[in-house]
């Protein structure tokens, strides 16, 4: 029976501030480190559970094999949320499952062949005494993970369940190393001995002063997609005044509102994005993307056989 694996994908990255499976990492990108780990260890089915940026990721990873399930409620959800998607996804195709979240892109492909090759329902890298990723579950166990409540995460779930995790020593850094904010990422590529040349675009907009730029953009998406400023202060660990400054400053720049506040109903009312705020989002995206694809094109162009 073949071996599986879910990536847990779905994040936002609001505390690096620009979407981490996509980040370069060497020769590819973060997350086609993960895959490309995954498939040498012999891993053939993977799936990719996505959220934020779903068809950027699902275009990225489109030849690679890969299977992708979405978690719709991405923003509003938890990890765990993530880990039944793909779980239940991956059904009883596999006899072990490895976890693993899409930002942890150092593991060795010997250190995913020596967890497949252990016996247990539930096992787990130990770097110096440090538990790491990915964690293995044998398929017998997933039934009952699906039925927990997952209140306090995938180690609840695994506690709900009776499952006892053991844990295997493996002289595997990588294990233990993820990245959450920019420092993480260049300690990541500082540990990979990466001496690439790369570019960091990041895209502001201002008039005489700056006003708009990756962070109040993905605002604008959380508060689309959630519908109340709060609930989208929440997905992204920002400060509600933090948010209502941004976009004071943004209406202010413009003259005009980019989102509105609907009173009434039963759960207290809820945010839209005006017209001119779905526009303005809609140009900056565009204009970020075709920016990344000319600037990757004059990195190759000026550096690729270079440096």
């Amino acid at each position: 029976m073949p071996h599986g694996a879910v990536i847990l994908a779905a994040g936002i990255s609001s505390r690096m501030g620009e979407f981490k499976p996509l980040l370069p990492m060497g020769e590819e990108t973060v997350i086609r480190n993960v895959v490309r780990v995954l498939q040498t260890a012999g891993v053939s089915r993977i799936l990719v559970v996505t959220g934020y940026q779903s068809e950027v990721l699902q275009e990225h990873l489109a030849h690679t094999g890969v299977m992708f399930v979405h978690n719709e409620r991405f923003a509003q959800t938890q990890m765990f949320d993530s880990v039944r998607l793909g779980l239940a996804a991956m059904g009883d195709s596999c006899e072990k499952i490895l976890l693993t979240p899409a930002d942890v892109p150092l593991v060795q492909p010997d250190t995913v062949r020596t967890l497949l090759a252990q016996s247990g329902d539930c096992v787990r890298p130990l770097y110096h005494g440090q538990p790491g990723h990915p964690l293995l579950l044998h398929r017998s166990v997933v039934p009952a993970l699906l039925a927990c409540s997952g209140e306090d995460g995938l180690r609840g779930a695994i506690g709900e369940a009776g499952l006892t995790i053991r844990d295997v020593e493996v002289e595997d850094e990588g294990t233990i190393l993820d990245m959450d904010t920019p420092q993480d990422y260049e300690a990541l590529l500082h540990k990979k001995g990466d001496r690439h040349i790369r570019v960091r675009n990041q895209l502001v907009l201002g008039t005489d002063t700056l006003f708009f730029g990756p962070g109040t953009a993905q605002l604008l998406e959380m508060i689309d997609l959630t519908g109340t400023i709060s609930a989208a202060c929440e997905a992204m660990h920002m400060s509600y005044t933090k948010a209502w400054k941004m976009l004071n400053r943004v209406e202010e720049e413009l003259g005009e509102k980019v989102v509105v506040r609907v009173n009434g109903g039963s759960e207290g009312g809820y945010t839209l994005l005006t017209e001119k705020g779905r526009a303005l989002l809609a140009a900056y995206r565009g204009m970020q993307r075709e920016l990344k694809q000319q600037t990757d094109r004059l990195l190759e162009k000026y550096f690729g056989s270079r440096l």
